[in-house]
């Protein structure tokens, strides 16, 4: 017979599995609760559990179901997992919404993997989901984690992954880039180095940008015509909807094209989205992007990131940044007709989104580690965004090393609009008799080091890790005159 203990931990109230031995009156650990991985682990089996309940299914081969789950509810199962590497892992999910999300954590917290619980039919509809997860060998405790809850789960099924290996950016000859078309001055590509984790059918893009022709505010459709934006753009045929609210699709999907051609556009900036688009509203006079500072945007629990690019007379200008945000890896590559212009940067290729976030929580300093779990697993936010914001615990960060506050050096606006004064105090060298001397970036405190992370970790070195990263030629900046092909990969 089995009996359940309530115990206390961290404020909630969680409910211990224990099996009761009848001839001693001992309540013991219930063993049977998780399993081996590789394998198949019933839902069920869990090891302790929060805002849960099971039910009988009628999925093929019967048994129970863990239902009732809410957002923050979760189960921890007990494993023994065989060989360290990265493993597929099933959900077998039913649910009547679309909103539902789970997590996988360890046992300290971090986040391994995530995946989204469609909306299958019904409660008893099941369906299979799939993402990869990488685990360290031996025993240990998983958790499941309902970032959204609404949906129910009846197993979790382990198998050894076999991961596909994305082409490079690198791979394309820049001579086989075909010549654009129309009234295009530019050929767009945009590929897929999610290394299997998201089809070419999930990964999404779409530009917005001003039309120097009329001026207006426009999007580029597939056939490379710039379209102008509008408030009824939200309500058209194909239209975005979420919590009842409509947005405009102006989103093309990698499988759509392999090659656009692209006009000239002013103030562009290519959104990048993964498993949705983004939800943005457009207007007659421009659009509403998404903002990470809005506890109620639609976009939060969206995987996104973002080019910014003007395509004039002189040529292309154009960066990736994270003056904001990190969402995933991206790689920015850009090629002139003539061909001796052939320039990549962004993030390593080698460098994968759940490494690089492993990596920032172990490398930056403790005023900084926030930034990367405050808004986990969708993104890792600038300072400004979190904790060095008027309030925060680190409000005063650079207090003492300049008169100017955290948040204009941060910023680099208010009382410090110059360039290179705020360039300096961000690399900590504004007392260095030179301040172009890249060696002595970043190497005491106070010091903007989540710059100095995406530095570490960008191509040739290269970043826009704060407003005005460009001082000294530091920022991830591609500019060329006749420019033929530009290549966007979207990393994982």
């Amino acid at each position: 017979m089995n009996q359940e203990n309530c115990v206390s931990s961290t404020g909630w109230l969680i409910i211990a599995i224990a099996r009761y031995n009848p001839f001693t009156g001992e309540s013991l650990k219930d063993t049977s609760s998780g399993g081996v991985i590789p394998g198949k682990i019933e839902a069920e089996s869990y090891s302790a559990k929060f805002d849960v309940q099971t039910e009988t299914t009628t999925d093929t081969g019967g048994g129970l179901n863990v239902g009732w789950i809410h957002t923050e509810s979760w189960m921890d199962y007990d494993v023994n997992v065989q060989n360290a590497g990265t493993y597929t892992v099933g959900f077998r999910v039913a649910s009547p919404n679309a909103t539902g999300q789970l997590q996988i954590r360890n046992a300290s917290g971090q986040v391994l993997t995530t995946a989204n619980a469609p909306n299958t039919g019904g409660w008893q509809s099941w369906q299979t989901v799939n993402a990869t997860v990488t685990l360290p060998a031996g025993n240990q405790t998983l958790r499941v984690y309902a970032s959204s809850g609404g949906f129910n789960i009846n197993w979790l099924d382990f198998t050894t992954a076999s991961t596909p290996s994305s082409p490079s950016i690198y791979s394309i000859p820049g001579s086989s880039i075909p010549a654009p078309s129309g009234s295009g001055v530019i050929s767009l590509k945009v590929m897929n180095g999610t290394n299997g984790a998201y089809p070419d059918s999930q990964v999404y893009w779409g530009v917005l940008g001003i039309n120097p022709t009329n001026g207006k505010w426009s999007y580029l459709d597939i056939n490379g015509n710039l379209q102008p934006v509008s408030l009824a753009l939200n309500d058209a045929p194909g239209h975005l909807t979420k919590n009842g609210v409509n947005y405009a699709n102006f989103y093309h999907k990698i499988s759509d094209a392999s090659w656009v051609s692209m006009p000239r556009i002013t103030s562009g900036r290519m959104f990048l989205c993964v498993a949705t688009e983004c939800y943005i509203k457009t207007y007659d006079s421009g659009f509403a992007g998404p903002d990470i500072n809005n506890p109620a945007d639609p976009n939060l629990n969206v995987y996104f990131d973002f080019i910014e690019f003007t395509v004039d007379a002189t040529g292309y200008h154009g960066n990736t940044t994270r003056v904001d945000m990190f969402g995933f890896p991206v790689q920015h590559r850009l090629v002139n007709a003539a061909g001796n212009y052939d320039h990549t940067v962004g993030e390593l290729e080698v460098e994968t989104r759940s490494g690089l976030f492993a990596k920032f929580a172990n490398e930056m300093p403790s005023a900084f580690k926030s930034l990367g779990t405050v808004q986990a697993p969708y993104r890792v936010i600038a300072p400004i965004h979190g904790s060095f914001a008027p309030g925060g615990a680190n409000s005063t960060y650079f207090s003492g090393y300049s008169s100017y506050s955290t948040q204009d050096i941060l910023r680099c606006d208010g009382a410090l609009t110059n360039a290179q004064t705020c360039a300096a105090i961000n690399r900590h060298v504004f007392t260095d008799s030179n301040w172009n001397n890249v060696g002595n970036y970043y190497q005491a405190a106070p010091a903007n080091y989540y710059s100095k992370f995406w530095h570490t970790y960008g191509i040739n070195g290269l970043a826009y890790g704060f407003a005005y990263d460009d001082v000294n030629n530091q920022a991830a900046y591609l500019e060329v005159g006749n420019p033929k092909g530009l290549i966007i990969r979207v990393g994982w």
